[in-house]
């Protein structure tokens, strides 16, 4: 299979904010109303019972949290960051595992077009989590009664984090974007995600993850108009330390999600693809 997605990446992530200027001069806007709040804030759901309101669409900020293909940590990626905040040095903290997994793995690259790639991104599959972080796309965070839901415009993707108590599905079938459970504490949404399947990668260099994959986000507003998400990753099948990283968002009240589509055994994407191959 492949997939025409990928098509959005040399596209519209490189210039998704002109994307979407154009497209809210065609949708109905979403004003503010008195005190900062916009109209889908107040009519988004169950936010009333939470500590605090994520309600409302967010682009994510290009910042320190994105970093560019290095040799040791080739493909667009997260920088990981250690105990005091600082990025890591070095290549990726990979047990034996996740070394063998990771050269067998066919990112795209110098010689490497997304034909002969194995990113399953590339096959319209789920990014995982963080991975669907990573993308220049919106999400939108709504609130309703025992769930937050994240609607990512980047593959329609919906991921439900459960917030009435409930534990983890025992023994449940490993899904792409795993078991979501969720908590607050004081006006910080606490997600606890596990019960991944090991298919998604963590970065477009093909750094994997193993079914064993724990991930524990801490989602807090740092302001009106700005959301921060701190992500950490235990999976010692793969890595023989705890992975750090944080992602911020930026409000955009006047935004909707698009429509994405991605589309499977596209010919005119493979034609496209010969022309552009790199030739040794």
């Amino acid at each position: 299979m492949l997939c025409t997605g990928i098509l959005f990446f040399t596209g519209a992530v490189l210039a998704p904010s002109a994307l979407h200027a154009q497209a809210s001069q065609l949708q109905t806007s979403n004003p503010r109303k008195a005190g900062g709040q916009t109209t889908n804030q107040a009519s988004n759901g169950d936010s009333k019972g939470a500590p605090a309101d994520f309600a409302g669409v967010w682009y994510p900020s290009t910042g320190s949290t994105l970093g560019a293909a290095t040799p040791d940590n080739p493909g667009q990626q997260f920088v990981w960051l250690d105990s005091e905040g600082k990025p890591l040095k070095g290549p990726l903290p990979l047990t034996a595992w996740g070394q063998e997994r990771m050269k067998a793995n066919r990112p795209t690259g110098p010689r490497t077009t997304s034909i002969d790639s194995d990113d399953p991104d590339f096959r319209c599959f789920p990014s995982g989590v963080p991975r669907i972080y990573l993308f220049l796309y919106p999400l939108e965070i709504v609130h309703t009664p025992g769930r937050v839901l994240m609607l990512f415009e980047y593959g329609h993707v919906i991921r439900q984090i459960f917030t009435d108590g409930r534990g983890h599905v025992q023994d449940a079938e490993p899904t792409w974007m795993g078991d979501s459970i969720g908590h607050w504490e004081g006006d910080t949404l606490i997600v606890d995600t596990t019960g991944f399947n090991d298919k998604t990668w963590l970065g477009y260099g093909g750094q994997p993850h193993s079914d064993a994959l724990h991930v524990i986000e801490r989602i807090h507003r740092i302001d009106h108009d700005s959301l921060m998400i701190d992500i950490t990753l235990d999976d010692p099948k793969a890595y023989t330390m705890p992975l750090h990283t944080q992602k911020k968002y930026i409000l955009k009240p006047d935004w909707n999600i698009m429509e994405f589509v991605c589309e499977d055994n596209s010919l005119n994407f493979l034609e496209y693809e010969k022309k552009v191959r790199i030739q040794p």
